[in-house]
């Protein structure tokens, strides 16, 4: 999707912009790069739910804690 000066925006370049809203530590270990008990500690310090045993963290909540910090952890 082109933006007015023809150009993509950063968010449809963002490497989050083609996962789901609620993410798995799968995806933050594929988007990031980071093992697998990496991304289960930090889905579960950041505000999270289950469904079932999954623990999902919402996307927003990934960008805004880099936003504001700069990293995940």
């Amino acid at each position: 999707m082109e933006g007015p000066t023809g150009a993509s925006s950063l968010r449809d370049r963002s490497p989050l912009s083609d996962r789901p809203e609620w993410l798995s530590p799968r995806d933050l270990q594929e988007v990031f790069g980071i093992g697998r008990t990496k991304s289960f500690d930090i889905c579960k310090q950041l505000p999270h739910i289950y469904i079932g045993r999954c623990i999902r963290v919402h996307k927003s909540t990934i960008v805004k804690e880099l936003m504001e910090k700069g990293r995940l952890l």
